[in-house]
């Protein structure tokens, strides 16, 4: 049955239809695709690779290369041919690539290009190509670009997959077969291009391409060098570093080295040409001493992700100083630097790096020794990070992480090394005990601390006279006890806070109305206690006064008093006891 006709109407434009992943071809463009077609019709072999295997597979067979290539010998000798040419590119079967050869070479008898085609790849990258035959859009897009050296490696790798290689460089384009041997001048080129400055080492027993603080000797060699390197080690000789300075120092515009080596080939496989390893060890570590077995794992697992493309290239010298860090199961580490722990100077020195005052960072070395002298007990470490935060590590090395302030570092360890930091600086037995205490029921900045630490110690000296501040005190002498040291400890305003606040006896709230009354802060007071209360602790008053007298006294009193006021206190704490009943 006949279509229905179609109506026009006078002064109706003519609709005008593009196809889906097609542009209008702007003059740039234009330009630009004819130069490139008019040197595919010049010279048609100059944009296929050359073959350099002259073997032969597994039973005589041909390779895939050398039957496509037979192909695309008949359609050059064809390249003026239009009918045969639009034959051939349309064949609804053949070889993929011929077909899409053909297509570009009629392409390149075109005098206009007004529409192109838009293609574009992750890996390839993107070009515009005129869409002409039966051919795939990329291997049209590879052929019509040979400029671009990546894309014009696409047509070709079906031939890849089933085993074939090929590398692409500004001076050629070649396929070695299915053995990958990528000629010198691929590797010059891809380093000259790629984003970093390479010194060539001729002289030695390999060519080594190294980058700026790199030595290539000590690269042969796999000895430290600069501040650390990853190695590249090709299988046919040459082997490249890159220095871990330069690595980490990378530009969302630049394209990842790896990236760039491995699409520089076809399959882009890296590991069927190379070898790629890493040298970095903490300073102060032997120069023949090995590393853990578990640095060497870290190290492979971050290189496998660099290879795999899932780790960001300007991380990867960071990532790999962690992982050796973290493997080290003995002595001290520093920042990025190692010492065995066992001397007290060394430690010292390590903290340089550290911000911190002289006398933090020795009192944070007189700590971290005590704690190395120790060592792990259950065979874990611990890490002390830049926040001051105490965390466990697999290894049993200690780890003061860098831009951890020697603050942070005393934070983290007073509470189990104080004592020992502070018998590093003269000061033991009771008076460090109570110097300890402070500190860590009450912390300040160590700083401060540090600078009061002689007012602490002669705190600390006269908290120690008292015999009976360490003792255990219950009921309402011990009540009396503690409100009279906490007055000339802390002042008389903390320990009447705490005497107002709601006691859960009688006899505790007795303690404090005497203690009070003692201390002459009772006015406005009552209504904080019971009649009972302020009754039984008016009992206790002249006992109460006694014993502040005596602890004003042995506080107060010089060193040679203090013996006797000793005795003053001891009498005045049994008479307290037998007032309150508690003697025993």
């Amino acid at each position: 049955m006949a279509a229905p006709s179609k109506v026009e109407f006078p002064g109706q434009k003519k609709q005008r239809f593009r196809m889906r992943g097609t542009k209008h071809a702007n003059e740039a463009t234009a330009n630009k695709l004819k130069r490139e077609l008019a040197k595919l019709l010049e010279n048609p072999r100059a944009h296929l690779p050359v073959m350099t295997w002259k073997g032969k597979l597994r039973w005589g067979r041909t390779d895939p290369v050398t039957k496509t290539m037979r192909s695309l010998e008949t359609i050059i000798r064809k390249k003026n041919d239009m009918t045969w040419l639009s034959k051939r590119m349309m064949a609804k079967r053949g070889d993929p690539v011929a077909k899409a050869f053909a297509g570009s070479l009629h392409a390149a008898h075109d005098e206009d290009i007004t529409v192109v085609g838009k293609f574009s790849s992750g890996s390839f990258g993107s070009a515009s190509f005129i869409r002409r035959g039966e051919g795939k859009q990329g291997y049209l897009a590879g052929l019509q670009n040979y400029s671009n050296l990546t894309l014009r490696m696409l047509p070709w790798e079906d031939h890849a997959k089933r085993g074939m290689y090929f590398f692409t460089w500004k001076g050629g384009f070649v396929c070695t077969g299915p053995k990958p041997s990528p000629p010198d001048e691929w590797l010059d080129d891809v380093l000259q291009r790629s984003r970093f400055t390479f010194t060539k080492y001729d002289d030695l027993s390999v060519p080594v391409w190294a980058t700026e603080g790199i030595d290539g000797q000590s690269v042969l060699d796999f000895h430290s060098s600069g501040e650390g390197y990853i190695r590249f080690s090709f299988k046919h000789g040459p082997v490249v570093a890159i220095g871990f300075d330069v690595l980490s120092k990378t530009d969302k515009k630049e394209s990842s080295f790896i990236h760039h080596l491995a699409l520089s080939m076809l399959p882009p496989f890296l590991p069927s040409i190379l070898e790629i390893d890493a040298n970095w060890t903490p300073k102060g570590w032997g120069k023949d001493t090995p590393l853990p077995d578990s640095a060497a794992e870290g190290m492979e697992k971050i290189l496998d992700a660099w290879q795999g493309l899932t780790m960001n290239e300007g991380v990867i010298s960071l990532a790999i100083r962690r992982a050796v860090l973290d493997s080290i199961d003995d002595g001290l580490v520093v920042g990025e630097s190692w010492i065995t722990g066992m001397d007290l100077e060394a430690i010292e020195e390590a903290l340089q790096s550290h911000s911190g005052s002289n006398d933090e960072r020795h009192l944070a070395a007189h700590m971290l020794f005590a704690s190395m002298k120790e060592g792990s007990t259950d065979g874990e470490g611990l890490r002390i990070t830049a926040k001051g935060d105490v965390s466990e590590r697999k290894a049993a090395a200690l780890e003061v992480m860098e831009g951890t302030s020697c603050g942070n570092v005393l934070g983290a360890l007073w509470e189990k090394w104080g004592l020992e930091g502070l018998a590093g600086l003269g000061i033991t037995g009771a008076e460090a005990e109570e110097i300890w205490k402070k500190q860590l029921k009450k912390p300040q900045p160590f700083g401060n601390f540090l600078k009061s630490l002689d007012s602490a110690r002669e705190t600390a000296q006269k908290i120690a006279r008292f015999p009976t501040r360490n003792d255990v005190l219950s009921g309402a002498t011990g009540s009396v006890h503690d409100l009279i040291l906490q007055g000339l400890l802390e002042g008389d305003g903390k320990a009447e806070r705490v005497a107002t606040q709601r006691h859960d006896s009688i006899d505790s709230a007795a303690a404090a109305w005497a203690w009070l009354l003692a201390a002459g802060r009772s006015t406005g007071q009552e209504w904080h206690f019971e009649i009972n209360a302020r009754d039984r602790g008016g009992a206790w008053l002249a006992a109460t006064q006694q014993l502040l007298e005596a602890g004003k006294t042995l506080y107060n009193c010089e060193t040679e008093q203090v013996e006797k006021a000793t005795e003053g206190w001891m009498e005045a704490f049994a008479a307290l006891k037998t007032a309150t009943g508690e003697a025993n």
